[in-house]
């Protein structure tokens, strides 16, 4: 009889491990494994008296378990956890009745159950494991199945459905109660055991099978530091798969104690998704999962979000919505093979048993000596900490209206996006023979609007803006602009009727814009053919490997240099406005974007289109997008929780 490890090549064991982390096998691979059963049935005896099961492992490293099961007729295995692992099983013989189970109060019940086997149509010819799963399996007949577990489970709970009662096993152990003495929980105490949960995303950008490894080498750890809370290990792809993981765990009222996230960010936080379709949580959604309860922070509750730049706003931002403790990163991360300091993991980190996810000081912020330094060994920067504290001012613009509205009477000193605006808006009412319907979206003092409407473009114009003083302003100015309309918003809802609006405008207003479901509102109000129009100021260092950009920066910085004398008074009150201490506080809980943000999430939701820059600086230039007209259903429907 061949070795149990000879039947699983190298090659199909990562596959396997990739399969685990997304707790499906694909059909291709599930096809494999059952190739495999002739080959792999000798290997498993009959399991022995009082026990449901027979356990032969097949590969047991840090990383990966793979196990065989031999059931016996009518045998049913006890409610189980996987020890924070996640994977999948494969019915290679026979078929298996799977039960769910959830918490109800300090009650244990059945939540679903359904059959599958080697023949089962899509969904039903394996069971998916996730980290936070109870269940338990029966072989009505007998069979045979293959387990697939995502890291090696150290430890299980067993729930003994007769006593009430949970029973903690460390080591080697299957899914039955065992002789012997071990810990017992009773349901009352371990329906309230906190959750430590550890969450990683699985498609955004590279990386992503390192993120695995960093999450299963944090979650071990943590399992030392809570022996008596549940450890939670959760692959994402969406933000729809995050929320669904924290209102369930809301609705088994259960109670996280700390949070860890694994992964990208932007400068709102973390990514979700793919670069070809990037998703995060926008701050309005954020607060509505706060109100309804999820995730579900118990008292002293801390979150850690290991991840570039997450210290620079959204953990402070976090700690507030919540009233937790939050942690982020300020800098860039790196993966390391150790905690303390750089440690290079090689060119095959994701087959690493451990690795950790630091920032320190590399290429990206301290160029080629910052690099040196990493790779000599640099230690890791802590992570920032911050505490539920409200914004010293506020955030808004209302602090900071009246010097605002001074520096933009006239929205035309804006020459470079005015110009970009003005060439769209005549176009376009040339062709359609008419003004336009324009909504303007953090309209500020309602100076954009009102230079449209006094070229004669426009029908009507809606200005909305989150700022109450803002707000007043456009009114006071507009009263001879009967044909223009202001109001205050404050969530991403617009009150206007279904296909009533042609152009939608983001002024240097979108980085403070919900994203996802505001252009799903904008979607909904634009008449068929509307588009969008976009201009925005974003973060980008001068590419000085790009002549073009060389090039385009010299001119923009004549420019800028001349513009005190062409427009003196503008300069003057601008001056005033960006050295108020207000303003400052502002742009701390409003930061500026990163440019491949705009890119990756306008070009990926309207194909064909391009992100334009009309101006340059060392550090900041001001970018565009026009979605061109826009045909019903020409995206897919943008994912809102």
């Amino acid at each position: 009889m061949p070795p149990a490890g000879s039947l699983l090549p190298d090659e199909l064991l990562l596959r396997l491990q990739r399969a685990a982390e997304e707790e499906r096998p694909d059909p291709a691979l599930r096809e494999a494994l059952v190739a495999l059963r002739e080959r792999l049935s000798p290997l498993a005896p009959p399991p022995r008296a009082g026990e449901p099961y027979s356990r032969t492992s097949l590969v047991v490293r840090p990383e990966l378990e793979v196990m065989l099961a031999r059931w016996g007729t009518g045998a049913r295995c006890a409610p189980h956890d996987h020890g924070g692992g996640g994977g999948f099983v494969v019915p290679l013989e026979g078929a298996f009745v799977e039960r769910r189970f959830a918490w109800r109060g300090a009650e244990l019940v059945v939540a679903s159950s359904r059959e599958v086997s080697r023949e089962g149509g899509e969904g039903r010819d394996h069971v998916s494991v996730d980290p936070a799963l109870v269940h338990d399996m029966r072989a009505p007949a007998g069979g045979l199945s293959l387990h697939v577990y995502t890291p090696s489970p150290l430890r299980m709970a067993v729930y003994d459905l007769e006593r009430r009662e949970r029973v903690d096993l460390v080591g080697s152990f299957g899914a039955w109660i065992p002789s012997g003495s071990h810990p017992r929980v009773p349901f009352e105490r371990a329906s309230r055991a906190p959750v430590v949960w550890v969450g990683h995303t699985t498609r955004y950008r590279g990386g992503s099978a390192e993120f695995a490894v960093a999450s299963r080498t944090l979650a071990a750890e943590l399992r030392a530091r809570h022996p008596d809370a549940q450890i939670v290990l959760a692959p994402l792809e969406t933000k729809a798969d995050f929320v669904e993981a924290m209102r369930a765990l809301a609705r088994d009222g259960r109670e996280v104690e700390e949070l860890h996230f694994i992964g990208h960010s932007g400068m709102y936080g973390v990514m979700f998704g793919s670069v070809a379709w990037p998703e995060q949580l926008s701050p309005h959604e954020w607060r509505a999962l706060a109100r309804e309860g999820a995730p579900p922070f118990r008292e002293g509750a801390r979150a850690y979000f290991h991840a570039c730049r997450t210290g620079r706003w959204f953990a402070a931002f976090i700690a507030r919505t919540y009233g937790i403790e939050a942690h982020g990163h300020h800098g860039y991360t790196t993966f390391s093979a150790r905690p303390d300091r750089f440690r290079w993991a090689g060119p095959r980190a994701a087959r690493r048993a451990r690795l950790y996810v630091i920032s320190t000081p590399g290429k990206k912020t301290h160029g080629l000596l910052g690099s040196i330094r990493k790779y000599a060994g640099a230690r890791a920067d802590p992570m920032l900490s911050f505490t539920p504290e409200p914004v010293a001012g506020g955030a808004s613009y209302d602090a900071v209206a009246d010097l605002y509205d001074a520096a933009f009477v006239d929205i035309r000193v804006r020459r470079a996006e005015w110009r970009w605006v003005a060439r769209r808006a005549r176009r376009l009412a040339e062709e359609e023979g008419r003004s336009l319907r324009v909504l303007d979206l953090g309209c500020g003092n309602g100076a954009l609007l009102r230079a449209l409407d006094e070229r004669g473009w426009i029908a009507s114009g809606i200005g909305l803006d989150a700022s109450p003083r803002m707000i007043a302003h456009a009114r006071r100015r507009s009263t001879a602009h009967d044909r223009l309309a202001f109001d205050v918003v404050d969530e991403p809802r617009l009150a206007l009727p279904d296909q009533s609006v042609d152009v939608v405008l983001s002024f240097l207003s979108f980085r403070y814009l919900d994203w996802d479901p505001i252009v799903a509102e904008c979607m909904r109000v634009l008449a068929p053919g509307g588009r969008i129009w976009m201009v925005d100021m974003v973060e980008q260092p001068l590419r000085l490997g790009s002549p073009r950009e060389l090039a385009r920066f010299a001119r923009d910085a004549l420019s800028h240099l001349l513009a005190p004398h062409s427009a003196p008074a503008f300069q003057r009150d601008l001056a005033a406005l960006t050295s108020h201490p207000e303003w400052r506080t502002m742009l701390r809980y409003n930061p500026i974007r990163a440019e491949h943000e705009y890119r990756w999430y306008f070009e990926s939701r309207f194909p064909g289109r391009v992100l334009e820059v009309l101006t340059l600086s060392p550090r900041q230039r001001v970018v565009a997008f026009d979605t061109g007209p826009i045909a019903r259903g020409a995206i897919p429907a943008l994912r809102f929780p």
